[in-house]
């Protein structure tokens, strides 16, 4: 049985930047550590696809704990993020195992979850913090620094050099986590063991991994998350 989201949480929404807003949920869940315990014992299941921009092995979540998870959103984020409605939902957990040497052009920068999607339709997103040591880092959000053409001419540039298995000289093999050439980070939000964060997945952001040889595979000692991706119809004006 996996745990029951807490109907009593502690709720604090904080800017991000322009009329963006994060919204941070304390003690989401009754039993976190049930959901580790899931973790660890399904710890065989995760998969480091191909392809894939999580830094690390995933494992698909659904069923009763992604309903309880859109009706957090619906409850807490819905209103501060401007959504109407949830049109799709995914979710899983995750684990951040790779190291800086190792990511691709594009883990090395800020990222958005989504691009290119109709008018009326945007993105949320979740992280859950399922680990007590704080030192794992927690998100950092990013403004960018110059125009949107010339982000995207970023964004295309890194997946040449990714299809090409090339480095980008200007780009070092670190997380993001410090303003650059192209962004400024405006905001980290500190990890906390059954702390959730809900933010508009299209605004660029980062694990804030400053502390990567602390990595590890085990869902129970490691850099454990669960996160979920929000088709949203938005509110209009």
């Amino acid at each position: 049985m996996l745990p029951l989201l807490n109907p009593q949480p502690r709720v604090s929404v904080v800017p991000i930047f322009d009329d963006h807003r994060c919204v941070i949920i304390d003690d989401f869940m009754l039993e976190p550590e049930a959901l580790v315990d899931f973790a660890a014992n399904n710890h065989m299941n995760f998969q480091d696809l191909a392809g894939n921009y999580y830094p690390g092995p995933e494992l698909p979540l659904g069923g009763a704990l992604a309903a309880r998870i859109q009706d957090s959103f619906l409850q807490h984020a819905r209103t501060p993020l401007g959504a109407r409605r949830i049109l799709d939902m995914k979710s899983r957990l995750s684990l951040v195992t790779r190291r800086p040497q190792d990511l691709l052009p594009g883990q090395r920068l800020p990222h958005r979850d989504f691009t290119g999607l109709p008018a009326g339709v945007g993105v949320g997103a979740m992280v859950l913090y399922l680990f007590r040591d704080e030192r794992f880092g927690g998100t950092s959000f990013f403004k960018p620094k110059v125009p949107e053409h010339e982000i995207t001419a970023l964004e295309n540039d890194l997946r040449r050099h990714e299809r090409a298995g090339a480095a980008m000289p200007d780009v070092p093999p670190t997380f993001a986590i410090a303003s650059s050439r192209w962004f400024e980070k405006v905001l980290t939000v500190e990890p906390r063991y059954n702390r959730a964060i809900f933010y508009n997945g299209g605004i660029f952001h980062s694990g804030h991994i400053h502390m990567p040889e602390l990595m590890v595979g085990d869902p129970r000692t490691g850099r454990l998350t669960a996160n979920a991706f929000f088709q949203l119809r938005m509110a209009a004006g």
